[in-house]
């Protein structure tokens, strides 16, 4: 079983529920455990990964896992499961233990639905390993198994959401309510610019808004919103983001159910972000690694303040063609991975085999949607 995991820095803050959405409704805040059994307060863990995995709950059928998220907030957690058919399940837990390695959540509920076992999460740095567990969902026994692996050198990238997300302070107003206080935020932006805006109230409650992309620069995204729920919205929403896929600030205003309503966010500056990079000497002069694909396309990747920024394609009958790159995370070989795509169509890969120091006689690895994988060389 060859699986892929995909490092983000960030994760879903969706509210709670067991039961199949098509968009998550306000969810039920998380039932509290006695304090005894609470871990000090650390930082947040914002951990995401495809992968595979089975889901069992009583009688019915297992369910094939696909995608795992695990975000937690001082002692709160939230993990949300995508399966084979595309439905989500969501359920809510306390944090009750935690090393730099693993944490342990002991389940409370799933919206309504009561939920009891604990859920054991297995993580390195900001990547998730695996999720395992069993307990009971009103009364059925029920269990988890889901573990992510990392093959990117050896297969060809699949598109991938990109997923924001930041505790913080803001406000929710709307017409003939009392205002709000939002604690934490998180965006989706699938590849096909649909897109999810979900922030989570000082009472617990989840409200997610639904709509499309409509710009994306290396700084802010523009979401034109739809819908909330089963309810109509309208309006813009101006998200700021940072390193790590941290949101800044989300500033939107529109109508809800004809009902105008505002959103003002800022997220709270980390006191330490990891690097996206390790740490290296610059390399001397300019740095150049080229190849060859098995259908005959030559590429020329460019290297800036030892960042690879763009692939050069070129192939003898037909038009030169350049791919931007953006990058995209760390592997589990600490390999820096940058994603783009050939002619706006095919998706490509590229890693960076020097572990982020790329100089003459490194190596990178391109891969390209339905062409393969091959290694380049560096001069």
């Amino acid at each position: 079983m060859k699986i892929r995991s995909i490092l983000a820095y960030s994760a879903l803050a969706c509210g709670a529920a067991v039961t199949v959405m098509s968009a998550p409704p306000m969810a039920k805040a998380a039932v509290p455990i006695p304090s005894s059994t609470m871990v000090a307060q650390q930082p947040s863990l914002n951990l995401v990964g495809e992968g595979e995995g089975t889901l069992t709950i009583g009688t019915r059928p297992s369910q094939t896992v696909t995608f795992a998220t695990v975000t937690t907030t001082n002692q709160q957690a939230e993990i949300t499961l995508r399966l084979a058919d595309g439905n989500l399940q969501r359920w809510n837990g306390q944090v009750i233990s935690r090393s730099t390695e693993e944490a342990q959540i002991r389940l409370t509920n799933a919206g309504a639905a009561d939920a009891t076992g604990t859920f054991t999460i297995r993580y390195q740095g900001s990547t998730l390993i695996s999720i395992s567990g069993s307990g009971t969902l009103d009364g059925q026994p029920l269990s988890l198994r889901f573990t992510i692996a990392d093959d990117s050198v050896s297969r060809p990238p699949v598109a991938s959401p990109d997923i924001f997300a930041q505790a913080g302070q803001g406000t929710f107003g709307l017409q003939g309510r009392p205002n709000q206080i939002i604690t934490f935020a998180s965006v989706t932006v699938q590849p096909d610019d649909s897109a999810e805006l979900t922030i989570r109230l000082a009472n617990g409650n989840n409200i997610p808004f639904g709509g499309q992309q409509t710009r994306r620069t290396a700084e802010d995204i523009v979401l034109n919103l739809t819908s909330s729920g089963n309810a109509d919205a309208q309006g813009p929403a101006n998200i700021r983001y940072g390193p790590n896929n941290s949101i800044i600030s989300i500033s939107s205003n529109g109508t809800l159910d004809g009902q105008p309503f505002f959103i003002q966010f800022s997220g709270q500056t980390a006191a330490a972000q990891p690097s996206i990079q390790p740490a290296a000497t610059p390399a001397a002069g300019t740095v150049v690694c080229t190849g060859r694909m098995q259908n005959g396309w030559q590429y020329r990747a460019e290297v800036t303040n030892r960042r690879f920024s763009q692939i050069n394609w070129e192939r003898s009958g037909a038009e030169p063609t350049v791919s931007t790159l953006r990058f995209d995370r760390n592997n589990a070989q600490g390999q820096p991975v940058y994603r783009g795509s050939f002619r706006a169509a095919t998706q490509v890969a590229l890693v960076d085999l020097s572990g982020g120091n790329p100089r003459q006689g490194s190596q990178i690895s391109v891969g390209v949607e339905e062409w393969g994988w091959s290694r380049g060389n560096c001069r």
